[in-house]
């Protein structure tokens, strides 16, 4: 199984953007967007050739323990329409959707069992 880790890049602790490293190679990122009361949104991008391979899945797995070891309880995201791959993962995490635009589609999460 390929080892998929979070690498720190923001400059505060407030800045909350990683780089995802996949068996030592770059293979995306995740930037937290915006944080409010218990409840963050996120966006995640992982490189073409990286994609397929569950690396997206853990590494959210690691920011939701994370973000649940900071005290937040709701996950957000918002996906394309036409991304299926995405709208597919998060689904299967448990994300439920919330609101739909021409643009977007929101989903969210409980971080909290």
């Amino acid at each position: 199984m390929m080892r998929v880790e979070l690498i720190s890049i923001g400059k505060s602790a407030e800045d909350l953007r990683f780089f995802i490293r996949a068996d030592g190679s770059h293979a995306g990122g995740i930037t937290v967007h915006s944080m409010t009361g218990r409840a963050f949104s996120y966006g995640i991008a992982i490189a073409p050739p990286m994609r397929r391979q569950g690396i997206a899945r853990r590494a959210l797995c690691l920011l939701f323990a994370q973000m649940t070891g900071r005290g937040f309880e709701t996950a957000r995201v918002q996906v394309a329409p036409g991304n299926a791959a995405s709208l597919a993962l998060h689904r299967a995490l448990g994300f439920e959707e919330c609101a739909r635009t021409a643009e977007a589609v929101t989903l969210a999460r409980s971080l909290t069992v």
